[in-house]
C-alpha cells in the first residue's frame, strides 16, 4: 500500500513537471511588405538584388498568448526597417523603428517591446526608437492593410500568379517569419512619412512584394 501511494505521488509530480515544461504559445496575424519582389521573374530579381530590398514594413496583431506574465491578446505592433544592403541577403547591417499601439496598457507595451527585441533582434538590428501611436491592422482572406498614425499606410491584396507577375516568375524569398498560414501579398500602395531615416516614400507600383497570414511563436 505504501509503494502504491509513493508511485501515485511520483506520477503526479512527473506530470506536473512535464506540464511546466510545455512551451508557451503566442499567435496572431502578420503582414510584411518589402521594397523588392518576393515573387518575380529573373530580370526583376537580378535588378533588385543589389539596390532593392533595403526597406521592409512589418506588422503584427496578437490574438492569444502572454509574455512576462502579461496577456498580449489584442496587442498590435509594427516595425519599419532599413538596411545598408538588401535585407534578404541575410546579415546586412540595419536599423529600425518600433511602433506599439496606443490603445494598449503600458504593461502590454513593455511586454510587447521585450518580445520583439527577444524574438526578432537580428531582424530588427539597431532600434532607433520605440513609439506609441494608433495602429490599425485589418486582414481577411483576400486583403490586408496596416496603418500607423499619420506615418504609414500599407495596402495589400492576395497575389495571383501568373496573372500578377511576368512570364517565368518564381518565388525568390520566404517570409522573414515562419508563418503557419501564408498568402503572397500584392502591394497596392505603401507610404511612409517618418523623419528618422531621412527617407520618405509613397509607392503605387504594384507587385508581389510580401506576405500576410498567421504566425505562432513557441516560447520556452
Amino acid at each position: 500500500m505504501r509503494h502504491s501511494s509513493m508511485g501515485a505521488f511520483l506520477f503526479v509530480a512527473a506530470a506536473s513537471c512535464l506540464c511546466g515544461q510545455q512551451p508557451r504559445r503566442i499567435s496572431g496575424e502578420y503582414i510584411e511588405d518589402r521594397s523588392n519582389r518576393v515573387f518575380g521573374c529573373y530580370c526583376e530579381w537580378s535588378g533588385e538584388r543589389v539596390t532593392g530590398g533595403r526597406e521592409v514594413i512589418l506588422g503584427w496583431r496578437i490574438s492569444e498568448g502572454e509574455f512576462q506574465g502579461v496577456t498580449l491578446a489584442g496587442v498590435k505592433m509594427a516595425a519599419v526597417i532599413i538596411g545598408e544592403a538588401s535585407l534578404s541577403a541575410g546579415a546586412a547591417p540595419r536599423k529600425s523603428l518600433l511602433f506599439l499601439d496606443s490603445e494598449t496598457t503600458p504593461a502590454q507595451r513593455e511586454a510587447a517591446e521585450a518580445l520583439l527585441r527577444r524574438q526578432f533582434g537580428g531582424l530588427l538590428g539597431r532600434i532607433l526608437s520605440t513609439n506609441t501611436v494608433s495602429i490599425g491592422f485589418r486582414r481577411d482572406a483576400g486583403r490586408a492593410s496596416l496603418r500607423i498614425g499619420d506615418l504609414l499606410n500599407l495596402a495589400m491584396r492576395k497575389g495571383n500568379p501568373p496573372r500578377d507577375s511576368l512570364q517565368g516568375a518564381i518565388r525568390w524569398y520566404e517570409p522573414f517569419l515562419p508563418l503557419s498560414e501564408e498568402t503572397l501579398g500584392m502591394t497596392l500602395n505603401t507610404r511612409y512619412q517618418g523623419d528618422e531615416f531621412n527617407q520618405h516614400w509613397d509607392l503605387n507600383e504594384t507587385g508581389i512584394s510580401g506576405y500576410f497570414g498567421t504566425f505562432t511563436l513557441q516560447l520556452p
